[in-house]
């Protein structure tokens, strides 16, 4: 919001300067200084991509992976993450235990800290997201990211086979 109020006045300050003057040369350099404020001020959020592989109707529990990044320009933590066909989702951290060679799965605890620009990288292996409790629904498959500063992001998480 401050970038395009900077972006905003920036426009009226040159527009009150040219104006005085108005000619097609001013009015043409006025169009591009817009432009190119535009396209460089307005970033779009990066989507939020996540995929997993579609488990066998009988399951009640799922994996999810793919990366979370931050889409504001501040730090945030994730305060929870819900699922339309799950009713609990969790993100789960593997790691190699040194002296036995098991892998381990455990559950971080919200909130997850994402400093700014930072991702989470979900991969099978390290950090992923566990769906447990499988309802009864049809339809894709939807998990809704709660932020510490009060905004969601909806994903549609895609199915690889």
């Amino acid at each position: 919001m401050r970038v395009m109020a900077i972006t905003h006045l920036i426009i009226i300050l040159i527009e009150v300067l040219l104006l005085r003057k108005i000619n097609i040369t001013n009015a043409g350099f006025l169009f591009l200084i817009q432009v190119n404020l535009f396209v460089f001020c307005h970033k779009p959020t990066e989507p939020i991509r996540l995929w997993m592989t579609p488990p066998p109707e009988v399951a009640k529990t799922a994996a999810v992976y793919g990366e979370i990044r931050n889409p504001f320009e501040v730090d945030v933590e994730i305060r929870n993450i819900v699922s339309n066909h799950y009713k609990t989702v969790e993100f789960h951290e593997t790691s190699l235990d040194n002296e036995t060679q098991v892998a381990r799965m455990r559950k971080k605890e919200y909130p997850i800290l994402l400093k700014a620009n930072q991702t989470i990288q979900l991969m099978r292996s390290g950090n992923h997201l566990m769906l447990y409790d499988k309802e009864n629904v049809s339809g894709n498959l939807k998990l809704e990211i709660q932020f510490s500063n009060g905004e969601t992001r909806t994903v549609v998480v895609e199915k690889n086979q």
